[in-house]
């Protein structure tokens, strides 16, 4: 199951040839955002009609940046060099393609805060006493 269908992800990025494709996409994003909401104990097996927005607006975002475009140029590319003797062709990505991710703004658009990292040094009797 995932937090948007493929008629609300096409209403706001237009039509996508394969929908098998963007449905696998979605479904991926969904799997993401569950276990980020998992992680931060977040209840969302009865969502209000709020957090099913939010949720379907943060999968959709997520399924596009993994999707392919039309000329199978993949969404996210920041370069691309392409050569006519060898037939090569290379892509540089700004991020994992074909892995979604949750952006900060995603994040916090669900109510995910981000945990910071301490480390706690232990504090022993020897450490009072002067030699």
């Amino acid at each position: 199951m995932s937090y948007a269908t493929t008629e609300q992800y096409q209403a706001r990025y237009g039509a996508v040839s394969d929908v098998a494709m963007l449905q696998e996409c979605l479904d991926d994003a969904s799997a993401v955002i569950n276990s980020a909401l998992d992680r931060a104990h977040i209840d969302y097996s009865e969502p209000s009609e709020d957090l099913a927005d939010r949720l379907m607006r943060v999968c959709r975002s997520m399924a596009n940046r993994v999707m392919p475009t039309e000329n199978d140029i993949p969404q996210g590319v920041t370069s691309m060099s392409m050569g006519a003797v060898g037939f090569s062709e290379s892509y540089s990505f700004a991020t994992t393609y074909g892995t979604p991710k949750l952006l900060d703004s995603e994040m916090s658009l669900l109510g995910i805060k981000r945990g910071k990292y301490r480390s706690i040094m232990a504090h022993t009797w020897a450490d009072d006493c002067d030699a």
